[in-house]
């Protein structure tokens, strides 16, 4: 299976590394080599080679950004440690200046795997602590777990897509309607 990007929002898109298939709950990120290739397909860093260490480390970030969106979800409060991760991990992005002949940039610094996690630890702290917070949904199908940031007009954005789970629920919906008793 590939890697979605439907979440408008870097860590929607991490925490949607986690997927459910006809087999079950499944993990996208089931090495350090497939963390790697994560980060580089979602533009956050190239060449980053990962460790197992990092792995779990970001399994652990991802779980508590998981948590954190299902509980906004649920209109509850975060865990305090939730939390902690964050913050933690988010204080670890170091900004930079770079660039030459009076053309520079402020960017962040992503060389290694602790820098993309502490990218993915602010983006999820900065949705969080935003308006744009209201707009972040999990997929309306029972079959999914799946997160985005409804980026639509009307903020009606139901599935996580239209390909993934919209088609197959308005199939089931057709078919639970029209079918003879």
């Amino acid at each position: 299976m590939d890697f979605i990007f439907i979440g408008n929002n870097l860590a929607a898109d991490f925490v949607n590394t986690e997927v459910i298939t006809p087999q079950g709950r499944t993990d996208l990120l089931s090495s350090a080599e497939l963390l790697s290739t994560w980060f580089e397909r979602a533009g956050c860093a190239r060449g980053v080679k990962c460790t197992e260490l990092d792995l779990e480390v970001a399994k652990e970030l991802r779980a508590a950004v998981r948590r954190a969106f299902d509980r906004m979800a649920e209109t509850k409060p975060l865990q305090a440690t939730d939390v902690e991760l964050l913050n933690k991990r988010s204080n670890e992005l170091t900004r930079v200046l770079s660039g030459t002949n009076n053309s520079y940039k402020f960017t962040y610094r992503l060389e290694t795997t602790a820098d993309v996690l502490a990218l993915i630890a602010q983006t999820c702290c900065e949705l969080l602590a935003s308006p744009r917070i209201d707009s972040l949904r999990k997929c309306a199908s029972e079959k999914c777990i799946l997160y985005f940031v409804d980026t639509s007009k009307n903020q009606h954005r139901q599935w996580c897509s239209m390909e993934i789970c919209g088609n197959r629920e308005k199939v089931r919906k057709h078919y639970d309607k029209n079918k003879v008793h």
